[in-house]
């Protein structure tokens, strides 16, 4: 296994990055993690910024900003971009047991989930 090293930011940066609370970096991470999976599937479809926002319906600023993982999306935008990639975000199947009661596991996948029904 490789060992990566790490080095602790001081200064400006070092004092910002200590002051971080761990629940924003964590929401600013699946931003970030979001933007780049946009930007995966548009590379992947041969798409620039100006052609998707054209397929969305959107600026070009718009799309910058979705890419830059500065945007909280609603759920609808997330299915919507999903809808016009041919990716998913997240499933929201529900996994029974067996007595009878539910636990929602929300899982991110990367590949479209295929229909149960033929």
């Amino acid at each position: 296994m490789k060992t990566i090293k790490t080095k602790k930011a001081t200064g400006t940066l070092g004092k910002m990055v200590s002051e971080v609370n761990p629940v924003q970096l964590a929401k600013m991470r699946n931003r970030m993690l979001i933007a780049a999976k946009i930007a995966d599937a548009m590379q992947a479809q041969h798409l620039n910024q100006k052609q998707f926002a054209k397929l969305m319906g959107k600026t070009e600023s718009e799309i910058s900003d979705w890419l830059s993982g500065d945007r909280n999306f609603t759920i609808d935008t997330l299915f919507d971009i999903g809808q016009a990639l041919g990716i998913t975000f997240l499933s929201t199947t529900l996994h029974y047991t067996t007595s009878d009661t539910y636990e929602y596991q929300p899982m991110m996948v990367s590949e479209p989930l295929e229909d149960p029904v033929p």
